[in-house]
């Protein structure tokens, strides 16, 4: 019995360090990628994406600030039974739940859009959480995390966006890391 107890310990131990070598490191910072079971990793869809607003009931339900990108679909698609694991790396220690969010798209007649903030008619901050995918990080190695999503998602039109931490007014036009669920 004690032998099988050290086995089981030495390879618990073995398995997370031999994924943690097998995972490249990412080409930059802030940006996910799809990690291949060969040890690849594969550029998400980079689409340059342009703010607008959407007034909601006439401005009395406020307005809600979403990213467009001016494809109707991803060119990078997965299937909702095996989605691959998404890694990403940041910099100077910072967590990673406070750079990037990943939000279900609407997919209008040639456009994706994504939603990023939302607004009260007379101020304030409207809850546009349920367009948000509640993601977890896990350290593989100093500076590479895995971006853990949930078992399942429906299918759909997903992005990858950075979070910006100024106190201004969002940026006119971001990049967006894009991938569909078929």
């Amino acid at each position: 019995m004690r032998q099988i107890l050290v086995f089981a310990v030495l390879i618990a131990g073995w398995v997370p360090a031999a994924y943690a070598q097998t995972v490249p490191d990412p080409e930059f910072s802030l940006r996910p990628y799809a990690a291949g079971s060969d040890s690849t990793l594969q550029s998400l869809e980079r689409a340059q994406a342009q703010m607008e607003m959407q007034v909601v009931g006439m401005g009395y339900g406020g307005a809600n600030v979403y990213y467009t990108a001016f494809t109707p679909a991803s060119e990078v698609r997965f299937s909702g039974r095996s989605l691959p694991k998404f890694v990403m790396k940041s910099e100077g220690g910072t967590d990673p739940a406070e750079q990037i969010v990943l939000c279900k798209g609407e997919v209008r007649k040639k456009h994706r859009r994504f939603v990023h903030i939302g607004v009260k008619m007379y101020g304030g901050a409207r809850d546009v959480s349920s367009a948000y995918v509640k993601l977890e990080f896990k350290r593989i190695r100093e500076g590479v995390f895995e971006i853990m999503l949930p078992r399942t998602l429906p299918p759909g039109e997903y992005a990858f966006m950075p979070l910006s931490i100024s106190t201004g007014a969002p940026p006119a036009k971001i990049m967006l890391s894009c991938f569909g669920i078929d």
